[in-house]
């Protein structure tokens, strides 16, 4: 390993490191679009020297923490709990399916872990006050609404829909990782690179889910039919395992459609656009990765190809 890092590498690690932090804090829309840029050139200085590599994380923590917004400080540790994650995957040979489930809950988890840090250090309010005084704001708008328009607004309709996505909102936050994840995978491999050999991976359409999932998934259905009487935290466990299980469902499907289609001697750009609303209509995709899962179509098909 070279401890020698070229002067041009080390100044771009650092353009990029501070853009995604002072991004971040601007708005956190632009932060993780620069993310993938900042890992890149962070696994570069960790492939070359591993202990410059940590000497810089000291460097930007510490003045991080004592000068800066604990979402700054937060924003970095991220990055490098992320970059670290990324490193060890490529260092072990992992599959690039593999590295994608794994970055995907580092994401969401460490996430996660840093709000529950800054509310209890006091710099960020319980999420559900600000939501309660959202909704309630809200609220006075619809009313104000549907006192103006003759047909009226289904304001209690629409504060049940929110209700439920604040209630589902860790697994939204996990669902998000994900695509931050694959974005963040697809751009440090397509990136230049030195000698590093990057993750083998599957095409999409060989991707497939563990039967697993799919008796998970039908056991928390069982119970969440004689979830009436529970507790609301028990309830919102459960619905949001619920809602994972069936995103893990929906890309079986839709990586099912493609493998089906491309069996089918299917034109791939034809079959990526018919892809287009199987991705709009959710639940058909769905409905379909479950009745694969249930009787093995894939499986099938492999056979009656031998």
């Amino acid at each position: 390993m070279n401890n020698k890092i070229p002067t041009g590498t080390l100044t771009l690690t650092l353009l990029a490191v501070v853009a995604y932090i002072m991004l971040t804090e601007i708005t956190l829309i632009f932060g993780p679009v620069v993310m993938p840029f900042a890992i890149y050139l962070l696994l570069k200085i960790r492939q070359q020297s591993n202990i410059n590599y940590w000497i810089l994380f000291f460097s930007f923590l510490i003045p991080a923490v004592l000068f800066l917004s604990p979402l700054a400080a937060g924003s970095f540790i991220i990055l490098y709990i992320i970059t670290s994650l990324l490193a060890h995957t490529l260092d072990k040979n992992m599959s690039q399916e593999l590295t994608l489930f794994y970055t995907t809950f580092a994401i969401g988890l460490s996430t996660m872990a840093t709000v529950v840090v800054m509310q209890m250090l006091g710099f960020l309010r319980p999420l559900s006050e600000i939501y309660s005084t959202f909704r309630n704001w809200y609220a006075e708008q619809l009313n104000a609404v549907s006192e103006l328009t003759p047909a009226g607004v289904d304001g209690e309709t629409i504060l049940q829909s929110m209700d439920l996505y604040f209630q589902n909102l860790p697994a939204f936050l996990i669902i998000g990782s994900f695509f931050l994840a694959l974005y963040i995978i697809l751009i440090v491999r397509i990136l230049p690179q030195d000698s590093r050999e990057m993750w083998h991976y599957r095409s999409f359409d060989r991707w497939m889910m563990p039967r697993m999932l799919l008796y998970l998934y039908l056991l928390i259905f069982i119970i969440m039919l004689f979830s009436g009487s529970w507790e609301e935290s028990t309830i919102t466990l459960y619905s949001n395992i619920s809602l994972l299980l069936e995103w893990g469902l929906f890309i079986h499907g839709l990586a099912f459609a493609y493998y089906f289609m491309l069996q089918k001697k299917l034109n791939k750009v034809l079959a990526v656009i018919i892809l287009i609303p199987l991705v709009l209509f959710r639940p058909v995709t769905v409905l379909i990765g479950l009745f694969e899962m249930i009787f093995r179509i894939r499986l099938i098909m492999e056979l009656r190809r031998k």
